[in-house]
């Protein structure tokens, strides 16, 4: 194609309804995706998004229309349709914008193996199919049957965890009023003391936003955790595929951090490959070696996480620093109330609070993620590579310079006409200094 649609995003179909993603876009979703798969059966499930039941009506419409039988879970959390995937070894559709203020939604195509589709992996040919409409004609009109995963994955996640968290502190849980309060209910049987912050659906988000990279998002989980004396907070995003984590002084816990405490706590049981988003602290890397790891820098995307855990045999977990966390042992699902729960078993194990157990991963000064409006990221990329061509380069995603007591990651947004800067650096006297030096280089485009 000469031009891609515009809600074709790199990972998924997303964007403002009924603008961009409408039924027409979902019927017609629907059709390609039988046209390009050839299932026979196709999983779906929904967010709490307003536009999400009209959406995923026309979408199974579709998917009918094109021969398909469509299992409807109905009302879900990402990792729930994904565990269904895992168990019915279906392809799945997530009605859902994610993060994504209320006015937008879209769809995730899951593969068999537990796999997103995404651009390049055949995200690109259903957006062909769409375009030409050269869909199967005539045939049997798929049937449709209403399935329920909500208490196989409860009963799943008792199992796993019953003995691991007994003696966990008690912990409050923002749902932001998106999906991720369904199976919370697991907590109860877990005998897990817990308080719930805006666990009733409501597509409005009228408390807050869903998004967990958003500080003012945390304030009211953060507010909670002190008032209520808690060990442990916790946000998902509107479809609970994200986490965020605040410790018992109710102070926001950085991602790449909490992950070092999780990487420890898998290599405990022997070696393995650990993998992680370039952004991460290079403390990452330092601490997952200390314990006898493989540490393994990935491109941003969950969705190549995910391969990397199901390629190598000896693969432990993965994370991408805007929230996804992701465990081979659960079939590679970035499930934010299993990551929670390794968390809990963690802190039960060595009866110390999160902010005592993150006191001991190393801290380097960093700039956190800098946007860079630009026109041209891939121009601004070209001229970093001139200016810094003695370090250690790498152009995995982006280019990353490496100096022994610095490095910084510039890469295009997926989404986005800006390019995205993280620094990091051995003192915050470097740091500042490095960062004043970049934004010179990029003199003429606009940081915040």
């Amino acid at each position: 194609m000469a031009q891609r649609l515009p809600y074709f995003r790199t990972y998924d179909v997303r964007g403002v309804f009924p603008d961009e993603v409408n039924a027409d876009l979902a019927y017609k979703l629907g059709r390609a995706v039988v046209a390009w798969s050839g299932a026979k059966e196709v999983i779906v499930g929904r967010d709490a998004r307003l536009s999400s039941p009209a959406l995923a009506e026309v979408l199974i419409d579709g998917l009918r229309a094109g021969g398909a039988t469509v299992l409807d879970v109905g009302l879900a959390t990402t990792p729930m349709l994904n565990y269904a995937v895992a168990r019915w070894r279906r392809h799945g559709l997530m009605v859902t914008a994610s993060h994504n203020p209320k006015e937008y939604n879209g769809v995730k195509v899951i593969d068999p193996g537990v796999e997103q589709v995404y651009y390049g992996r055949g995200l690109e040919r259903l957006e062909e199919l769409l375009v030409t409409q050269r869909f199967t004609v005539g045939g049997t009109r798929g049937g449709l049957t209403l399935r329920t995963i909500l208490p196989e994955y409860e009963a799943m996640i008792a199992a796993r965890f019953r003995e691991e968290v007994r003696g966990a502190p008690a912990l409050v849980v923002d749902c932001a009023n998106g999906v991720g309060g369904l199976p919370l209910g697991v907590l109860e049987t877990l005998g897990i003391a817990y308080t719930l912050l805006y666990h009733v659906p409501n597509g409005e988000f009228p408390n807050h936003g869903c998004d967990t990279l958003r500080a003012e998002n945390l304030r009211d989980l953060q507010g909670a955790v002190t008032q209520q004396d808690t060990g442990l907070g916790v946000m998902f995003d509107g479809d609970a595929d994200r986490v965020a984590f605040v410790d018992g002084r109710g102070e926001a816990a950085r991602l790449d951090h909490v992950f070092v405490l999780l990487a420890r706590q898998a290599l405990a049981g022997g070696s393995g490959r650990v993998f992680y988003d370039l952004r991460f602290s290079h403390a990452v890397k330092e601490e997952i070696e200390k314990q006898g790891g493989t540490a393994v820098t990935l491109r941003v995307g969950n969705p190549f996480h995910k391969e990397a855990l199901h390629r190598h045999d000896d693969a432990l977990l993965a994370a991408e620093l805007s929230g996804h966390i992701m465990y081979r042992e659960h079939f590679g699902i970035d499930d934010p109330l299993y990551a929670t729960l390794k968390l809990l078993a963690l802190l039960a194990q060595t009866g110390r609070g999160l902010a005592e157990l993150l006191s001991t991963v190393p801290h380097y000064p960093g700039s956190g993620e800098l946007r860079i409006e630009t026109r041209d990221p891939l121009a601004l990329i070209e001229r970093a590579r001139s200016r810094f061509g003695d370090a250690a380069v790498s152009m995995i995603d982006g280019i990353t310079v490496e100096y022994p007591d610095w490095w910084f990651n510039l890469r295009p947004s997926n989404t986005e006409p800006v390019a995205k800067l993280v620094i990091e650096a051995a003192t915050p006297e470097q740091l500042a200094r490095r960062q004043s030096e970049l934004l010179a280089l990029f003199d003429g485009e606009e940081a915040r």
